[in-house]
Order: C-alpha cells, then sequence, then structure tokens
C-alpha cells in the first residue's frame, strides 16, 4: 500500500448512500482499498489490473431478495410506532412497560447476534436466513393476535415474549445477510453492502408511515398480518433463489480487541447515543400527539413520524459529503449539541412554554432540526471507527469489517434498548415535554466527552494522529492484538 494515500475516505461526494453515507463511505473504502496493491504495479503489468465485474443474473437475484427482507425487517421493527402506544394503554400497560416492549428487541439482537456470528458456519447461512425469516413472519403475525388477550400482566407478558422471539428471527436474518453478500460478491463487497443500507434506511422511513396508514384501513390486526406474509413471501422466493452457501469466512479478533482502545470506547459512547436518539420517540411521542392535538389520527401520526427518518436520508448525501472534507469530529459534536436542541424543542420544554407555543408545525420544526443533527451526528462516526483500527494495525479486510460491523450493531441495539425504556420510564414520571428534555441533556453530555477527548489528543499533539508509514501498514496485524499500542489517536481525515 502506497505511503503517499493516507486518507481512509472516498472522494468528496463518492459512494455516499442516500439512506446511509456513513456505512456506505466505510463499504466503498474497504472494496476500493483490495484494488491498492493493482495500482501500484508497474506499467507493463496495467493489463492484469482487475477491473470491477458485472453482476451475474445470480447476483442480481441475490441482492434484489436480501434487499427486499431488509426493507420487510426494518418496516416490521418500525410499523408499530404510530399506533402501538396507544392499543396497550387501552390494555392496562403503562409507558414504562411500553417502552420496555420496544427496547426488549434490541436487547435481544445485543445478546444474539454476536452468538449467531460465531455458530453460522456450523447452522449454514442460507439456513439461518430462512429460519430467521420464517420466524419474523411468524411472530410479526402472532402480535397482531394479542389484543385478544386479557388486560394487564398477561398481555405485558405475551408482547414480551412475542417480541423477544421476533428479535432473535431479526438477529439471524441481519446476520446471515452479512454472510450472503459478502460470499455471492467477493469483489464487490463494498458495492453490495452499500446496497443492504439503503433498503435498510428505506424501511425505517416507510415503516411508521405504512403501519399508520394499515391501522386506519383495517385496525389493529391488518398491519402486522401484511408485514408477516410479505416477509414469508420473500422467505420462500429466496429458497429458491439463494444459492448454498458453504465456505462463510472465519472471523478471528474480538470485539474487546476494539474496546480496550480508548478512542474506540469514546466512539462506542456516541454510537450508542445515536441509537438512543433514534429510539428514543418510539413509546412516547404517538400517545402524546394524540393527546395533545384531538384531531390528530393515527395515519397522521404515522406520516408525521416520517418526517425525522425521511430528512435523515436526504440530507445523508450532504452530511456525507462534509465529512469527506475532514470535518469529522467537529461535524459529529455540533450533530449532538444540534440534537440536544431538537429534543428540549420536542414539547416544547415547559420553561420554553413562555416563548414557543405548543403546536404541530413547531413540532414539525424540531422532527426536521432532530433529522439534520442526527444525520451530523453519527455519518462521521463510522469512518472514524475504521481509521482508528487502521491507526492502531488493524488490517483493511473483510475481518475488520466484520468486527466494525458487530461494534456498531452492538452499540446501535444497546441505545436502542436504552432509548424506548428510559422514554417510558421518565415519561410515567414526569411527561414527554420533560423527558425529551432529559434525552437532550445526555445527548449533549456526549457531545462534551467527544469534545474533551480531541482536546485531550489536541493537548498532547496526537490529533491528527500520524498516519502509519510503509513499514508499519506491511508489517503483520495480530487482530487479537493489535499495533501499534499507543492508543487514543483518531483521524480527521
Amino acid at each position: 500500500m502506497s505511503s503517499e494515500k493516507t486518507t481512509l475516505l472516498p472522494a468528496a461526494g463518492e459512494n455516499v448512500s442516500s439512506v446511509n453515507a456513513a456505512a456506505s463511505s466505510i463499504n466503498a473504502d474497504l472494496a476500493n482499498s483490495t484494488d491498492e496493491p493493482s495500482q501500484e504495479t508497474s506499467s507493463s503489468d496495467s493489463k492484469d489490473v482487475p477491473k470491477a465485474e458485472k453482476w451475474t443474473r445470480k447476483q442480481i437475484l441475490t441482492a434484489i431478495s436480501l434487499s427486499l427482507m431488509n426493507v420487510s425487517l426494518c418496516i416490521s421493527f418500525g410499523i408499530i410506532s404510530p399506533f402501538y402506544p396507544t392499543e396497550a394503554a387501552k390494555k392496562g400497560a403503562t409507558a414504562t412497560e411500553v417502552g420496555l416492549v420496544f427496547g426488549v428487541f434490541q436487547l435481544v439482537m445485543f445478546v444474539t447476534a454476536p452468538i449467531y456470528g460465531i455458530f453460522i458456519r456450523q447452522m449454514g447461512a442460507k439456513y439461518m436466513f430462512i429460519s430467521g425469516s420464517f420466524i419474523l413472519g411468524g411472530c410479526s403475525i402472532s402480535f397482531g393476535f394479542l389484543d385478544r388477550c386479557p388486560d394487564g400482566p398477561v398481555y405485558v407478558a405475551m408482547c414480551f415474549i412475542c417480541r423477544s422471539v421476533e428479535a432473535n428471527g431479526c438477529s439471524m436474518v441481519s446476520t446471515a445477510s452479512f454472510a450472503i453478500m459478502a460470499t455471492t460478491f467477493p469483489k464487490n463487497v463494498g458495492q453490495a453492502l452499500g446496497t443492504l443500507e439503503v433498503f435498510s434506511g428505506i424501511g425505517m422511513v416507510l415503516g411508521p408511515s405504512i403501519g399508520g396508514a394499515l391501522y386506519g384501513l383495517g385496525g389493529y390486526l391488518l398491519p402486522f398480518i401484511v408485514i408477516g406474509c410479505l416477509v414469508w413471501i420473500t422467505a420462500i422466493a429466496a429458497f429458491f433463489i439463494l444459492p448454498p452457501i458453504d465456505n462463510v469466512a472465519k472471523l478471528s479478533g474480538s470485539m474487546l480487541a476494539i474496546l480496550k482502545i480508548p478512542g474506540c470506547l469514546v466512539i462506542y459512547l456516541c454510537i450508542v447515543s445515536c441509537g438512543m436518539a433514534l429510539s428514543f420517540l418510539d413509546p412516547t411521542f404517538s400517545p402524546w400527539m394524540t393527546s395533545t392535538f384531538k384531531g390528530v389520527t393515527i395515519p397522521q401520526v404515522g406520516l408525521i413520524f416520517m418526517i425525522g427518518p425521511g430528512v435523515y436520508a436526504l440530507s445523508a448525501p450532504l452530511s456525507g459529503y462534509i465529512s469527506d472534507k475532514g470535518y469529522q469530529a467537529s461535524m459529529s459534536v455540533g450533530g449532538f449539541w444540534l440534537t440536544g436542541v431538537a429534543f428540549v424543542l420536542l414539547g416544547p420544554n415547559p420553561l420554553l412554554s413562555s416563548f414557543i407555543p405548543t403546536a404541530i408545525w413547531e413540532t414539525v420544526i424540531a422532527l426536521i432540526l432532530l433529522g439534520l443533527a442526527v444525520g451530523a451526528s453519527i455519518i462521521p462516526i463510522f469512518p472514524l471507527a475504521l481509521t482508528v483500527l487502521r491507526e492502531k494495525g488493524f488490517e483493511d479486510n473483510l475481518q475488520t469489517f466484520g468486527l466494525v460491523s458487530g461494534f456498531f450493531q452492538s452499540g446501535f441495539s444497546l441505545g436502542g434498548f436504552v432509548g424506548p425504556t428510559a422514554a417510558g420510564y421518565f415519561a410515567d414520571l414526569y411527561g414527554f415535554a420533560w423527558s425529551s428534555s432529559i434525552c437532550a441533556i445526555v445527548l449533549v453530555a456526549v457531545g462534551l466527552v467527544l469534545f474533551g477527548y480531541v482536546l485531550t489528543m489536541k493537548s498532547l499533539h496526537r490529533w491528527p494522529p500520524v498516519p502509519l508509514n510503509v513499514e508499519a501498514e506491511a508489517a503483520p496485524t495480530n487482530l487479537m492484538n493489535p499495533q501499534p499500542p499507543d492508543y487514543g489517536s483518531v483521524s480527521n481525515a
């Protein structure tokens, strides 16, 4: 690898997904990194430089199957947001219990995803994918019949059980999807995984609006029947389309090796906080909207729910472009602080009621600001994490990317559990406006931690860090004990 190439990110504006620019930048960088040795060959060998291959028909069908499943998976997670909190309250569930029902999904994924990653070679990637899909679809349909359970503890317990099993299936599908795509597209890993990220984002945006619309058309059961059947149909098609996956690469190393790096600890805190921010409104926003604005219907709440993710999706390319220009740390810090402002405006905070009215237009403005701010917070974090690992001796290969993927999945899942659980608990104690303000305080504090870390590194003359030289990059790397050992550097290039 040439010593002149010290930047991690692709050229400005390239490979930035319209939904998840951060993940696409990592994928593109990893894919491009495998081509760098070819670029260093002599002119006489230039004819041997590998060219990007067109996808075969089988690869295209595989990508379509996994992309449709990713859309269905993300829709199934967010489809209950507009109407479930209100329906659960009718069955005697408190806001805290509703928050736990939302949060347990991510908690189960947090626990089971690493386990399935270990046993995927024994189970088989295709078998894991199909089995998880049928579990996911079956639990989605089953959740639609839970309104027939007795009120009170029985209803809440059944919601917990059904949601936990559904998350188990989701974890199987997510783990297998990465392995199948990486194995099916060995020369286009970045492009393939970037495609999955796009469709995951589409599912996140469409989930609440589809849930609200179907609830308005056919009541509580219809959304679950539709999404469950869609998952099953996609799984049946995938059974015939997906090729056998026999040579799944075993990822060596451990996420503990990443967490031992102080810089990665700070980044992990940022990831957890972003996961918390993205899921904080799930259990409390719909009941607050319907109780505060009497004329608002559930389908309308679903459309309003789309504003934050929709703005995030539209602004992601711009955020990725700015991040590529080298403003990653300052952009992320500012994004956390701006996210805190957005949560203060949601309600708004009672201390501001004399200046800011409680109105739908004010809520829409807060959600727009939230979408912009979350994008600015999380998009720079992805390349920063990979930069830290490269600075510590991790190689640009599929093993490192597998560890980074687990790193981010773990952080988001933990944040996805903390967010709705804390939201429901604080909403029970203090109401929606104050619970949102508590979330704002946490996000501003995380921004201060990241800001303090950057200032500390600058005072030690370790920001930006000195790039690895040719000898350091050529040295063999042990993922269990990455080198060199001077932890804590983060590159903003």
